[in-house]
């Protein structure tokens, strides 16, 4: 696989007044320009379309979508959702996997029970819970909500991934520069941070098992509800 390296820039300009009336500007600049930076990337290995930025995992040939259930209602999950999307994670990443949810989802796991006579069993453990995690768990793995999730009911609402099959490369750490020379005549200062990066999933396709008909993959989502 052949991975290239795309400059991930941001800019920001501060007028001369700007800096000297608030003081902490200049340090509290580059940290969110850093910030944002973080986030650019982690959208792009969900959701980035390989051209001049990472290929995200739901525009790989590798992503496994999960039907929804006969007659599911709009914008719900159920439990049946959940097992069948465990069902379709690779056995051997299940240990690394991590759920990635949009916020919007987290009422629905909150009063997500499995049946048992006239009672019913929690599916999610929410944080300080039973879990004893900063994160809820599903299965025994983090859920962890990310803005760059789709919103609930939409593809890509909740993830099963395991990150470390996916391959990200990076030339050194972000890259930060000031200039007062591009908008001297406007007394402005021009703040950039830069990081050069490229990835794509470490697979081109789900596999097969050996004995099994279901495609499994490090990389499973489930089919819109809407």
């Amino acid at each position: 696989q052949k991975i290239e390296l795309d400059s991930l820039m941001v800019i920001s300009y501060a007028t001369d007044e700007m800096l000297e009336d608030v003081s902490a500007l200049n340090s509290m600049l580059p940290d969110m320009m850093a910030e944002e930076i973080e986030f650019k990337l982690g959208d792009a290995i969900i959701n980035g379309t390989g051209a001049g930025q990472p290929l995200g995992i739901a525009n790989n040939g590798s992503l496994v979508t999960v039907n929804k259930e006969a007659g599911q209602a709009p914008a719900t999950l159920a439990p049946e959702n959940i097992a069948k999307m465990w069902s379709r994670m690779w056995a051997r990443s299940r240990g690394n996997s991590v759920w990635l949810i949009n916020q919007d989802c987290e009422p629905q796991l909150h009063t997500m029970t499995l049946d048992a006579g006239t009672a019913g069993f929690p599916v999610y453990l929410p944080p300080g819970g039973f879990s004893s995690s900063p994160y809820g768990m599903l299965y025994g793995r983090p859920v962890i909500p990310v803005e760059f999730a789709q919103t609930l009911g939409t593809t890509g609402d909740i993830q099963l991934v395991d990150l470390s099959e996916y391959l990200l490369a990076r030339k050194g750490g972000v890259e930060q520069a000031v200039s007062m020379h591009v908008q001297f005549l406007y007394a402005e200062q021009v703040f950039r941070a830069k990081l050069r990066v490229g990835g794509q999933p470490l697979w081109s396709s789900p596999l097969t098992p050996k004995n099994g008909t279901n495609t499994v993959s490090p990389f499973v989502w489930l089919q819109a509800r809407s």
